[in-house]
Order: structure tokens, then C-alpha cells, then sequence
């Protein structure tokens, strides 16, 4: 591989490691921008919350520990995806010694995140969440393993091959949003989702910075250099999965399991819905919407970024700080973005990230190319949009779900959501070659619009089916 090659991505590497509203009830209509939406939210404290909070001592008083258990594992386990996924194109380039295929271990790392998510959510309806999230950071950390293999031995195959195990981390990355979700009451969703999410930045920042102590690390061992990287995802991944088996007990679909029964006590007792009732419900139909539009959308405008900098002149530097903001942007946000679900709706809050995902892509696409300070801008404000719609999203997919439900939609959802950002990105590089970086920012502005023509046209439908599952 070229220094330069190696110099210039080293040097992203290292830039992205540094760098008035009055809550009103639930469920009420208001005007936002000239358009009626519904919250669909409960009120944080009502008689029937408390009474089924009070019904269940032991899941309320674990957790914090549960909560506290999840995040710990998020930050090990994007620690070990965001060093791998940052250096397996510079792996791919000293292997088959040309750029041409540097980006192929990336796009197969995040085809194994997509393809991964509905076996990972069929085992966790079966089995419970810990099962499945240990299984997919004990298959990362194989898949890390057969990677280092295949650098020490220069083999292509080997190293693609492990790549696609090692994106399954963040399939279990993604799916701890909904564990978080599964352990809180209705009104506290958001929250907990937005801080399991922000988990990722943490371990973005500090992966990253662990790149020296694993090249002595390496030494010792008598690991390659250029596998050195990797024995940070192998530690990260490790631990998570020792994590989530040892401390997420009970069980958090048991827990949730436990509060609907209890919070339906003296009722019929309630059976899944046929996949095409729960693909019917409009809740759903939104949520699903939500999420595969903003990843699409954030997935084609920012992959192509790099190139798009690159070719109006600016340094690795400049693109390396770009990289990093928009990174910041898609998780430093998600406390923010949790407690404003939950204080003041999902609908809104999916309005609001389509809104500002809209005013992203029209700024980054209408800017000058030289102006770099408007281009990033433009990038950071994309990753919050996507973070707003990504959590609000996410919150009113589990609102619309019974627990005997969550685990394979959930699964579902993000497979769909997977398999659109890897088309994102195919489809970003194709329509910037063809027609330029306005016009793939401007076709993505469209399609943000369709999450807010649903909630303006879909709202009485909406307002009926408001009162979230338990």
C-alpha cells in the first residue's frame, strides 16, 4: 500500500477521535408549522402508571443496574466496531496493494449488520434478549479473530470473510435500544433509547485513541502490526458479550413481559397480531417509514462526502473533521433527542428530525463546494436529523408493539433499515458521479418529506391508536 494512502486515512482516523418549548398533555393536537400533529405519548405520571410501577417492585428497582449494564456494553461494543470499520479499507488496500477495493470490507460489514438482525430478533423472541445480544458480540468477536487471520496472511477472502461477522456487532449495538426500551415505563422510552444510542459516541471517541497500546500490545503477543487494530474489537467484544450474559438479569423481555401481564390484569390475556395486522396499524407503518427513509437519506448524502471534499480541493484534515462532526451529530445528540420524545411526543419529533435532516441536505447541497465551514455544517446538522427521527422512530415502533411482538418487528425494522443505508450508499456514489452532490442532496430532501406528509394525512388514525403498548 502507498504511504500516502496509509498517512491520509491515519489521518481521519485521528480527527474523528478528537473531535423555548412548554411541555403540554399527551396525546393533544397542536399546530407545528401550519400542520396538526398528535403526541403519541402517556402522561409521565398517571394512576394507571404508577399502579403497574407499584405492581412491580423488583423490575423497577433493577433498572438502573439493567440500564447501567446495556450502556457499558454499547461502549465496549462500538469501541470494537468503530476501530475495525475505521481501518478495514487500509487493511483491504495493503492487502490487494490498489484503493480499488478498500471500501468492499466496509459495505460487507454493514451487509452482516443488516442481514443479521432478523435471525439475532427471532432468537431474542424465543430466548430473551441476553441471548441474543451476547450471541452477536461473540460472533463479532469470531468474525475479528478470522479477520486477523486473514491480514496476517494476506488473504482477501479470509478478511471479507471475517468482516461480515464483524459488522454483526452492531446488529446487537442497534438492538439494545429496544432492551433499554423493554426495562422503561411508556414514558421514559425515548430516554432510555437516546442514552444506549449515545453509547456508541463513547466508544467511537475511544477506539480510536487505543490504536498506540495495541500496536505494543501487539508486540508482545506476536500479533502483525497491521492486525494490531483489531485486538481492540477482539477485548471490546469480549467484553460486552461477558457483560450482557453475566448482568442483564432478568432478563429485559421478561421484565416487559411481566408489565404488560401485570398492567393487564383482570383482562383477556392478549395474543401477538398477524404480521399483516401489525403492518397495518399506521403507528408501525410510520415508525417503519421513519426509520428507512432518514437512514437512507443520511447514508447516500454523507458516504459520498469524502469524495465530494476531496474533489473541491480541500486536505484530509478538512474531511477528517467533517467525518467526525457528522458522527457527533448522529449520537451526542440522543439524550436530547430521548427526553424530548418523551416530553413532547414522537410525532413531533420525527417532524422536527425531518425538518432539520431537510434544511441539512439544502444547506450541504446549495453551498459552495469551497466553503467547507457550510458543508460541514451541513453534515453534523444531517447526523442530528437522522439521530431526532432515528429515536422518535424507534420509540413509536415499541409504543405500537405488544412485548410478544417487539423482538421480530423490531428485528424486521432494522434489517429493512440495513439493507436501505447499504442501497444508500450504492445509490449516493452512483447519482453523484452522474448528476453531482446538489442533486443527491436535493432527492434526498424529497424523500424526508414523506414521513411528514404521513403524519399530516394519517393523523386522525393516529390520535386513535395513541395509548402505547407497556
Amino acid at each position: 500500500m502507498r504511504p500516502s494512502v496509509f498517512s491520509d486515512t491515519m489521518s481521519i482516523v485521528t480527527s474523528f477521535s478528537t473531535s423555548n418549548l412548554a411541555p403540554s398533555p399527551a396525546n393533544s393536537p397542536f399546530s407545528f408549522g401550519g400542520m396538526a400533529v398528535y403526541r403519541v405519548m402517556p402522561e409521565p405520571y398517571t394512576s394507571r402508571s404508577m399502579s403497574t410501577d407499584a405492581k412491580t417492585p423488583r423490575a423497577a428497582s433493577g433498572r438502573g443496574r439493567r440500564m447501567a449494564t446495556l450502556f457499558a456494553a454499547q461502549v465496549c461494543g462500538s469501541t470494537g466496531h468503530s476501530i475495525g470499520m475505521a481501518v478495514g479499507s487500509i487493511m483491504a488496500a495493503g492487502i490487494t496493494g490498489s484503493n480499488t477495493w478498500s471500501g468492499v470490507p466496509i459495505a460487507v460489514g454493514a451487509l452482516g449488520t443488516a442481514l443479521a438482525s432478523w435471525p439475532l430478533a427471532r432468537l431474542m423472541e424465543r430466548a430473551g434478549r441476553r441471548p441474543g445480544l451476547a450471541l452477536g458480540y461473540g460472533l463479532a468477536f469470531l468474525g475479528t479473530l478470522l479477520g486477523m487471520v486473514g491480514v496476517t496472511i494476506g488473504s482477501f477472502a479470509l478478511l471479507l470473510g471475517g468482516m461480515a461477522l464483524f459488522g454483526v456487532s452492531q446488529t446487537s449495538n442497534l438492538l439494545s435500544r429496544y432492551a433499554a426500551a423493554d426495562v422503561s415505563p411508556g414514558a421514559q422510552r425515548g430516554r432510555a433509547m437516546g442514552l444506549i444510542v449515545w453509547g456508541s459516541s463513547a466508544g467511537s471517541i475511544i477506539g480510536p485513541n487505543l490504536m498506540e497500546p495495541a500496536l505494543r500490545a501487539a508486540g508482545r503477543l506476536g500479533v502483525s502490526p497491521a492486525a494490531s487494530a483489531f485486538l481492540i474489537s477482539l477485548a471490546g467484544y469480549a467484553l460486552a458479550a461477558l457483560l450482557i450474559e453475566l448482568l442483564l438479569r432478568p432478563d429485559p423481555l421478561t421484565v416487559a413481559r411481566r408489565l404488560h401481564e401485570s398492567d393487564r390484569t383482570g383482562r383477556v390475556s392478549e395474543r401477538a397480531r398477524p404480521l399483516s395486522a401489525i403492518l397495518g396499524d399506521v403507528r408501525v407503518q410510520l415508525a417503519l417509514a421513519t426509520l428507512t427513509i432518514s437512514q437512507f437519506v443520511m447514508i447516500s448524502t454523507t458516504s459520498t462526502s469524502p469524495v465530494y471534499l476531496h474533489d473541491q480541493g480541500h486536505h484530509v484534515q478538512t474531511i477528517g473533521l467533517a467525518v467526525s462532526l457528522h458522527l457527533a451529530g448522529m449520537y451526542v445528540a440522543s439524550p436530547l433527542s430521548g427526553w424530548l420524545c418523551d416530553h413532547f411526543g414522537r410525532l413531533l419529533m420525527i417532524g422536527i428530525g425531518a425538518l432539520v435532516l431537510i434544511g441539512a441536505v439544502m444547506l450541504a447541497g446549495l453551498a459552495p463546494g469551497s466553503d467547507r465551514a457550510l458543508v460541514i455544517l451541513g453534515l453534523f446538522f444531517n447526523g442530528v436529523g437522522w439521530n431526532f427521527a432515528f429515536v422518535a422512530g424507534s420509540a413509536l415502533l415499541t409504543d405500537a408493539l405488544s412485548p410478544t411482538e417487539r423482538a421480530s418487528i423490531q428485528g424486521l425494522a432494522d434489517l429493512v433499515m440495513g439493507l436501505m443505508g447499504a442501497f444508500g450508499s450504492a445509490a449516493g456514489g452512483m447519482i453523484l458521479g452522474v448528476w453531482g452532490f446538489t442533486v443527491l442532496n436535493a432527492l434526498g430532501g424529497l424523500l424526508v418529506l414523506g414521513p411528514l406528509a404521513a403524519t399530516l394525512l394519517r393523523r386522525p388514525a393516529l390520535a386513535s391508536l395513541s395509548t402505547p403498548q407497556t
